[in-house]
């Protein structure tokens, strides 16, 4: 019944990256050391409130919750109707949300529906193909808006083309102050980790 229920889900995860390629960015779920890859420099013993960009089929999602403290909470934004219904149904747990909306409108909708102020997040990770994005608008006028000082941004990108890569990491420095780089060979395709942190003011 479990191997069902995996082979469904991928099944899933493909129909809808065909359909919606630009927005998914990704031809697979993503491999249980690229998750962790992700997961790992989340700082989950003083996080209070977390962010997802780009929740998909819920694997990075589901690692969070394992290991995100009771207390804190986990916002994760996607888009995608069928993905965010899956998400709804399949993931359970305390102080979660799940919210069908554009993460481009996510300090409004933060703001009005938990009450979420500017520079109060801890961490947002994204999973975005930011290529496909206009991704330096999200980054001013959203992200770096919402993370406190000091706080951490993950963002990831398939390594098909090198070039985008080389692109990328322009644009986290001209707005971060410390960037880490992690390559992950086993995911299809394989894939870079940006871990990014916000200055801290003296």
């Amino acid at each position: 019944m479990k191997s069902k229920r995996i082979e469904n889900s991928v099944f899933n995860f493909l129909n809808q990256s065909v359909r919606h390629f630009k927005e998914i960015g990704s031809v697979a779920p993503d491999s249980s050391t690229c998750i962790n890859s992700l997961v790992n420099p989340i700082p989950f013993d003083s996080a209070e409130l977390i962010l997802e960009y780009g929740a998909g089929s819920g694997a990075v999602t589901g690692e969070i919750l394992k290991r995100k403290e009771p207390e804190s909470t986990l916002i994760s934004f996607e888009k995608n109707k069928i993905f965010y219904s899956r998400l709804r149904k399949n993931l359970k747990g305390k102080n979660i949300f799940i919210v069908n909306e554009d993460v481009f409108n996510s300090r409004n909708i933060l703001l009005l529906r938990f009450g979420v102020q500017g520079g109060s997040v801890d961490c947002i990770i994204s999973t975005l193909p930011w290529s496909s994005l206009k991704f330096e608008e999200l980054l001013m006028n959203e992200i770096l808006p919402l993370l406190k000082e000091g706080g951490i941004f993950i963002q990831y990108m398939y390594t098909l083309s090198v070039l985008k890569g080389i692109l990328l990491r322009p644009i986290l420095k001209r707005h971060f102050s410390q960037i880490d780089l992690d390559f992950v060979f086993f995911n299809i395709p394989p894939a870079l980790v940006y871990t990014c942190r916000t200055s801290i003011k003296k």
